[in-house]
């Protein structure tokens, strides 16, 4: 008897993957829901595939949308330019729905990372600068998508839905961050951003395109399974009864740091689930090497105060299990084997 309801992890699945508008248009198809598996294989590949990209696209055209009106800025003297973040760019999202960040970058000022110095110091105030920015886009958002909810209330974002939008749009005042590695080598990915805590009126650095070329990079050493594995388990977040606090972000950080030969098992996608148990179990027992590791670019520990905990690591670890063993016992009723090859 499995022990989890996947007629409803399966619903809850299709739910955050379907995009209505391509429903609509006679242009979604899900190819995990014809395989012949048992419904826990269904759920595992259905967890590990990409979210189609149609959707992803309707949500990037979103994101251009508010650009568009956000570069009508520079009729008031604002030199600005956008880029994007978060997991919608490096392919790691779940839903066909996905928010995406749009960084407002305020090209006025750079901070550098210490002990670079500036050779012309700005005089100027950076933190009232951005708050300056924020409340421009604000009133500019407000007036240009009237139907929509404009939210002014988030700490590092304005976000935006609703009305003619279709999808969630969060925009972040910034600024660049120049760190060594960027002045020593020109490389844009090395680049970083000052991100603006409109709250507390305070900035926090962020490598964002840093962080995307080291997943990137995971992904090709390992035959594209690294990005699987962490869309599993954020499905499995998504879905759990628990309340596992486990930011997207940690879990691609603690998923990186596995092996990449336990990731090369490119058409036997439940042997990857095995392997990312033992990876997982092994972290949440040896207690040197979990406290030792940090997120992709090396700016932070994972587990840290404010940071992932070993109590959350312990939840996802039970529910990675659960599922695994359900997953044994609809392979007992057909004869097949965790190595068994599938493909969706």
């Amino acid at each position: 008897m499995a022990k989890n309801n996947y007629q409803k992890r399966l619903e809850s699945l299709k739910n955050r993957r379907q995009d209505t508008y391509l429903i609509e248009k006679g242009m979604f198809t899900e190819s995990y829901e014809f395989l012949k598996e048992g419904s826990s294989i269904k759920y595992i590949i259905g967890s590990m595939k990409e979210v189609d990209k149609k959707s992803t696209d309707i949500t990037l055209g979103e994101g251009e949308r508010i650009k568009k009106q956000l570069s009508k800025l520079s009729e008031e003297g604002y030199d600005i330019e956008f880029k994007y973040q978060g997991s919608v760019t490096n392919n790691t999202h779940i839903r066909a729905h996905s928010d995406i960040d749009i960084l407002t970058i305020h090209n006025g000022f750079v901070t550098l990372e210490s002990p670079l110095k500036p050779k012309n110091p700005y005089k100027g105030n950076p933190v009232k600068d951005l708050c300056d920015l924020r409340e421009a886009c604000f009133s500019l958002l407000s007036n240009a998508f009237p139907a929509a909810e404009v939210d002014n209330q988030g700490a590092k974002s304005i976000s935006l839905q609703g009305g003619s939008l279709r999808r969630k749009v969060d925009v972040v005042p910034a600024n660049w961050y120049d760190t060594i590695k960027y002045n020593q080598t020109g490389l844009e990915y090395y680049r970083g951003v000052m991100i603006l805590n409109y709250k507390e009126k305070t900035r926090v650095g962020n490598t964002p395109f840093y962080h995307n070329k080291l997943l990137d990079e995971k992904d090709s050493r390992t035959g594209a399974n690294y990005k699987k594995i962490v869309r599993l388990l954020k499905n499995i977040k998504a879905d759990s009864d628990k309340k596992i606090n486990l930011s997207s972000y940690d879990i691609a950080a603690l998923m990186y740091h596995m092996e990449d030969s336990g990731y090369l098992f490119s058409t036997s996608p439940l042997r990857l689930v095995l392997n990312a148990i033992n990876y997982l179990k092994t972290i949440y027992e040896q207690n040197l090497i979990r406290n030792s590791l940090t997120v992709p670019d090396e700016s932070r520990k994972i587990f840290q105060e404010g940071g992932a905990t070993k109590n959350d690591l312990e939840l996802i670890l039970i529910e990675l299990i659960d599922i695994y063993d359900d997953v044994l016992d609809d392979l007992k009723i057909t004869g097949g084997t965790v190595n068994k090859e599938i493909i969706a």
